[in-house]
C-alpha cells in the first residue's frame, strides 16, 4: 500500500460517486483499485477519524462524504445530467462550485412544507421563481454540527 494510499480511496470515492450518483461500496473500491476490500475499509475508517466521510454505524459503509449522502434526503441536487442527494442545505448548495457547473436542487419549505427550487447559474443560486432572495436557516450552530453529524 501507499503512503497516499488514503488519498487515493478518497478521489476514487468521489469520482465515482461523481460518476453513478450513488455511494461506492469497499467492493467497489476495492476493483477500482485493484486492492483489498479490507484496505478500502480501514482507509474508510481513518478517513471517518479524519471528518472526511461518515460512514453508516452498523454496515461501515459510507454515509455521507460532504456534500454526497448515500440515503435519501430532502436535497436532491441534479448537476451535469446526474441526480444527487445532499445531507443538507449547505451541502446542496456545495455541489455546482465543486463541480464546476450550474444545478438545480429541489427541497421543501421547512417552514410551509412547499416544494421549491433553486437554481445555481454562473455560480448565482435563485429560487425557480427568478428571485435572488431566500432564506437558508440553520437550527444548530455549525461548530456544533459534528457533535452528532448524522442527525444535524
Amino acid at each position: 500500500m501507499s503512503p497516499d494510499f488514503d488519498r487515493d480511496v478518497r478521489v476514487a470515492l468521489y469520482q465515482r460517486w461523481t460518476e453513478t450518483g450513488a455511494a461506492p461500496s469497499r467492493a467497489d473500491l476495492a476493483v477500482w483499485l485493484r486492492c483489498e476490500e479490507t484496505e478500502i475499509a480501514a482507509a474508510f475508517e481513518r478517513l471517518a477519524e479524519q471528518r472526511i466521510v461518515v460512514l453508516e454505524p452498523h454496515s461501515r459503509e459510507l454515509w455521507m462524504a460532504m456534500p454526497f449522502s448515500a440515503f435519501p434526503t430532502a436535497f436532491r441536487v441534479t448537476a451535469r445530467g446526474q441526480s444527487y442527494f445532499a445531507n443538507c442545505a449547505w451541502d446542496a448548495l456545495g455541489f455546482a462550485p465543486m463541480l464546476g457547473c450550474d444545478a438545480t436542487i429541489e427541497t421543501v419549505c421547512a417552514d410551509c412544507s412547499e416544494p421549491e427550487t433553486i437554481e445555481i447559474v454562473n455560480g448565482r443560486p435563485r429560487l425557480a421563481t427568478g428571485s435572488e432572495s431566500g432564506v437558508v436557516h440553520f437550527a444548530i450552530p455549525a461548530a456544533e454540527w459534528w457533535e452528532d453529524i448524522g442527525f444535524t
